[in-house]
């Protein structure tokens, strides 16, 4: 069976022009989620590590759940999200222990 036409690609080429995507970790690549004021678990370890300290995503968990980083639960999916501020606030605590 002949076809009429070449089928097309299943996605369209990304323009060349266009500068890529940031997220509110400052990492590229991933796609861009609100303003940066909430962030992933993924995103709070991944600025965590940029300043120097190694935490993993069950220590991450384990401030969150003691209060030392200030969070909620999304509607759909129940994903934590927390506050920037809060782990901003928790990088400088810990580089002015050091």
């Amino acid at each position: 069976m002949k076809l009429a036409h070449a089928p097309g690609p299943a996605v369209a080429p990304r323009p060349r022009d266009l500068p890529d995507l940031v997220n509110s970790a400052g990492l590229t690549g991933g796609p861009v989620v609100g303003d940066g004021t909430w962030l992933s678990i993924g995103e709070v370890i991944a600025r965590l590590r940029a300043a120097g300290f190694s935490e993993s995503e069950s220590t991450v968990r384990r401030m969150i759940d003691d209060g030392d980083l200030e969070s909620y639960r999304t509607e759909r999916g129940g994903h934590r999200r927390v506050k920037a501020q809060s782990v901003e606030s928790l990088i400088q605590r810990r580089a002015a222990t050091q």
